[in-house]
């Protein structure tokens, strides 16, 4: 059983259904990834998942794990008694500052840090998940995907040596995720309550795109690829949603 249906959760489940073993995917929210991308995008992830015998129970959380000695059962919110030999939890995460008390360095929501990774501390830099970045534009952001982390050595180290860097934090930001034979792709920074517009379907790969007040915000893609990627400009220059959707 795989308790959580974000990114990990669903690909801890597509990486057991690929080895044979029988997977109940638990989500209290109404679909998988729905926090992030939606509840009509997160259904069709549960599409994916239960086209490849996943059993996704969405909308029921868990109440109990019982066993002696090892996980035997799995009771959920609605009743349900679900027999387990092993429970993954893949139900998010929270930075870890608490260490830093004390430290004077600024935490909120994860290490302050400005255009660069510097910290409130001297000689004090931070990057990855931990590192709440500024961008240039004044927008701040903590993405918790490793080719976040690329980016930023690139502005990192040249600022550390004393030298300009060339580049910038990922802008709009990109993480994939593969799941069975699909890579789900994900561009800028959607949102659950943006207006979903859903651009291509046939069933298994899909495309749409993430609209709020007026603009394209975010793009994400179920083996489209090439049309994930190729609104990357358009999302960085806030390219209007009726321009992105001329027929």
């Amino acid at each position: 059983m795989v308790i959580g249906a974000g990114f990990i959760g669903c690909e801890a489940a597509a990486s057991l259904r690929k080895l044979g073993v029988d997977v109940v995917l638990v989500e209290p929210q109404p679909a998988p990834l729905a926090a992030v991308l939606g509840e009509q995008i997160g259904e069709l992830v549960a599409r994916l998942h239960r086209a490849n015998g996943v059993d996704v129970r969405s909308g029921v959380g868990v109440a109990e794990v019982r066993g002696d000695g090892r996980v035997e059962t799995v009771v959920l919110a609605d009743g349900a008694e679900l027999p387990a030999d092993l429970v993954v939890l893949g139900v998010g995460s929270r930075p870890a500052t608490e260490w830093l008390g004390g430290s004077g360095i600024d935490v909120d929501n994860g290490v302050l840090c400005d255009l660069t990774g510097r910290t409130s501390a001297p000689n004090v830099w931070a990057v990855g998940d931990v590192a709440f970045w500024r961008g240039r534009g004044g927008h701040e952001t903590r993405v918790e995907h490793w080719s976040n982390v690329v980016t930023q050595v690139r502005v990192m180290v040249p600022t550390m040596l004393g030298r300009e860097s060339l580049h910038d934090v990922a802008v709009p930001p990109y993480f994939w995720s593969d799941q069975y034979d699909v890579k789900i792709q994900c561009l800028g920074e959607p949102q659950a309550t943006d207006t979903v517009h859903l651009v291509e379907d046939d069933g298994h790969k899909f495309l749409a795109y993430y609209e709020r007040d007026g603009v394209l915000v975010g793009v994400v893609g179920a083996g489209r690829p090439g049309k994930v990627m190729g609104a990357r400009a358009k999302i960085a220059t806030g390219a209007p949603i009726s321009e992105v959707l001329i027929p």
